[in-house]
């Protein structure tokens, strides 16, 4: 499954480009205005190291903040290298029910005890 299949599938990955896209122009903006402050020193050449300086951390910055707000939302941030298979699925789900008793067990005598 491709980026693009994903992005047709799912709302969250457009937003999220659309998030550092937006980064970026302003960064861009942002380092057109400081090559302007400093006097239009160095001609286009400058501007364009600046500019595209200004706005890769400007799409970073954006990146960094939509990737927050994506787990606040609950939405996975980081990518699956390799999909479980049944076994380990499975031994996932032995090991919380597992933890899920000890945890009803250690409450269970917490209450034997305060009363």
């Amino acid at each position: 499954m491709g980026v693009s299949d994903r992005m047709r599938s799912k709302g969250g990955d457009a937003r999220r480009f659309r998030t550092i896209a937006l980064g970026m122009l302003i960064g861009l903006a942002w380092g057109t205005i400081m090559w302007a402050i400093t006097g239009a020193q160095g001609g286009a050449v400058v501007w364009l190291y600046i500019a595209l300086t200004m706005a890769m951390i400007g799409g970073g910055v954006a990146a960094i903040f939509g990737a927050m707000n994506a787990r606040k939302r609950g939405e996975r941030i980081s990518p699956r290298i390799m999909p479980k298979d049944a076994d380990e699925k499975k031994a996932d789900s032995k090991a919380a029910k597992a933890e899920a008793r000890a945890q009803a067990k250690a409450e269970a005598d917490a209450r034997k005890q305060s009363g």
